[in-house]
């Protein structure tokens, strides 16, 4: 028998101020590059371009309670940074910013898993999967979507479990728990 769970994604707010971080960065370059412009065609391209990062940042602001909101807005904006760059910067600053940007969409979109079986404990984070022998574990209770892994080592693992998961067996998942604590006991 096996059990997978997602967990609950505790990064959020770190992709969301990094985000923040890269509007505000753009704003700052874009900026400096209208104020030390000498055309006035190239002025009021930057112009309009920062009317267009504060229009995509009331847009968020004022739906970021929708589930895509974040993802939609990261996007655009992506979008529009990557035109600035390739346009008034260079275009290795713009291969840059695009390198950057899809490895932390990459880091964001993948979600950290475990999967319990006879096997052990698999637990796959963003660029590993870590395998926990059940003979390492004092105890694993599942309780009210809080899964706490407790280690022979007094190492605690405790997190909640993601609320798209699909209702989960609390009582069986803890009996097939108890079962293989009790059929690995210690190697020691």
């Amino acid at each position: 028998m096996q059990y997978r769970f997602t967990l609950k994604d505790n990064n959020e707010k770190t992709y969301r101020l990094f985000n923040v971080f890269l509007f505000f960065l753009h704003i700052v370059a874009a900026g400096v590059l209208a104020l030390n412009a000498v055309e006035n065609k190239v002025k009021l391209s930057l112009y309009i371009l920062l009317g267009f990062y504060l229009l995509v940042y009331l847009v968020y602001f004022f739906f970021k309670r929708h589930p895509k909101a974040l993802e939609t807005c990261s996007l655009i904006m992506a979008l529009l940074y990557m035109n600035f760059w390739f346009r008034y910067v260079a275009v290795v600053a713009g291969i840059i910013f695009v390198v950057v940007y899809l490895f932390v969409a990459v880091v964001q979109a993948k979600k950290t898993s475990v999967l319990f079986s006879d096997n052990g404990v698999h637990l796959t984070r963003v660029f590993k999967t870590i395998i926990f022998p059940w003979s390492a574990m004092a105890n694993v209770i599942l309780k009210d979507n809080l899964l706490t892994i407790d280690f022979k080592t007094n190492k605690i693992i405790q997190v909640e479990i993601s609320e798209n998961e699909l209702a989960v067996d609390e009582e069986g998942f803890n009996v097939f728990c108890t079962e293989q604590l009790q059929l690995n006991p210690d190697l020691a």
